[in-house]
């Protein structure tokens, strides 16, 4: 991921960091601080939010986790970073500039979800799709809503056939 993120860095491209899952943030914590030093866009969930809090002894705040690290250091200070946090069914925080902005999310009905699993992966797919097409970061968290609803009723309806 260093060399990626060197070269993303020395070429002016964009670098983005997903922080996966509770157990990389445990014990791959040198190696996520080293790759959140490049990162432009940082997604996770709020359980992978939470273990960072807990980890960096942040309290369980997720606003003041996010603003921390969209103000952690940074090697290309140019960009300002953006920290997305997601919670399911709740709204997702955006994190940039010091300043924290919750989007709505609509829910899918409880008695319809079967698996979450790839529904992060699949926000984060729309929301950089809006991202590419120059969208707002407001247009395109809203992208990545609809692309996670969709892959959750794609999941839904697949249910059907297997």
């Amino acid at each position: 991921m260093k060399i990626i993120a060197e070269h993303a860095n020395a070429t002016g491209k964009t670098f983005c960091l997903n922080l996966s899952a509770p157990f990389i943030i445990d014990f791959f914590a040198d190696q996520v601080a080293t790759a959140l030093e490049y990162a432009d866009f940082v997604f996770c969930n709020e359980s992978e939010a939470a273990t960072y809090g807990k980890k960096h002894e942040l309290g369980d705040d997720l606003q003041k986790i996010a603003l921390h690290i969209a103000a952690s250091p940074k090697k290309n200070a140019d960009k300002k970073r953006y920290v997305i946090f997601t919670q399911g069914d709740s709204s997702t925080i955006v994190a940039h500039d010091g300043k924290v902005e919750e989007y709505a999310v609509v829910p899918l009905p409880k008695d319809q979800l079967v698996d979450t699993n790839g529904a992060g992966d699949a926000f984060v797919g729309g929301f950089l799709a809006g991202i590419l097409a120059e969208k707002s970061v407001g247009d395109s968290v809203e992208l990545g809503h609809q692309a996670a609803l969709s892959f959750l009723t794609i999941l839904l309806d697949s249910r059907k056939y297997c």
